[in-house]
């Protein structure tokens, strides 16, 4: 696998290795989500890129790509913990033949002590970090399951160690770590391979805007960027259908960020 992209270099040109693929981006809006929809076109897949701002979408289906890139973007605005959204959505792609690629980056962060976060607070993480992955995850299988595909969850090191201050968020995302572990074990048998991308500090605006609650100085440059996730995800599902990455943590180098 070729270095990862440093933030001052170019990216490397697109070598179209999912070429006829179709994928499906959630949180493609913007951050983490938004360069994994552009690489992957870029390498020739066709993405259906999930998420709530219109406006931004629309911006990413007309996004230069490196080299042109063979593929296409999709937009779909789609809340995903609205039932019938998400099933409506899931229902327009029946003009797919199969879903070879499933990337579930989108979630929503929250901070509070134990003594007084707001459990509400605590019921909108579960609705969007929890419940509406498993229902997106249970109602696509069928399709991912037709050719064998791999579904890529996007998560925090705070599912690995939780800090203080976040334990409704980090509880949300061992959550989603027990659910990423059980269906790996349920789905293999079907060709379908399943990694969980653990992140540390990443330069999105949800990370600026975490930086100012905390009263520290934003320093992106030296946190992992966005395209250097697009970048490991390429990399992964690229990979011959006999070998399969189950889990990578990925953190700046710069330990204090």
């Amino acid at each position: 696998m070729k270095g990862l992209v440093r933030p001052s270099e170019e990216p490397t040109a697109p070598e179209c290795r999912l070429r006829g693929r179709v994928a499906v981006v959630t949180g493609a809006s913007s951050g983490i989500g938004r360069a994994i929809a552009l690489r992957l076109c870029a390498e020739g897949a066709t993405v259906y890129a999930v998420g709530r701002d219109r406006v931004r979408l629309d911006e990413l289906r007309s996004s230069p790509l490196p080299t042109g890139g063979p593929g296409e973007i999709i937009p779909a605005r789609v809340d995903l913990t609205d039932d019938d959204a998400r099933t409506a959505f899931v229902a327009g792609l029946s003009a797919e033949p199969r879903v070879d690629l499933l990337v579930v980056a989108a979630g929503v962060h929250g901070r509070g002590e134990h003594a007084d976060a707001p459990l509400r607070d605590m019921d909108a993480m579960y609705a969007a970090n929890i419940r509406a992955p498993y229902a997106l995850i249970q109602e696509l299988l069928p399709r991912l399951r037709l050719g064998g595909g791999d579904i890529i969850v996007v998560n925090s090191m705070q599912a690995i160690t939780a800090t203080g201050g976040v334990g409704q968020y980090a509880a949300t995302r061992h959550a989603l770590r027990a659910i990423t572990d059980s269906l790996r074990e349920e789905v293999n048998a079907d060709g379908i391979r399943v990694c969980s991308i653990y992140l540390g500090r990443t330069a999105t605006p949800l990370q600026e805007a975490n930086f100012a609650e905390e009263g520290r100085p934003y320093l992106p440059h030296l946190l992992v960027q966005p395209a250097d996730v697009a970048e490991v995800l390429i990399a992964i599902v690229a990979l011959p259908n006999n070998a399969e990455v189950t889990e990578i943590r990925l953190r700046p180098a710069v330990k204090s960020y």
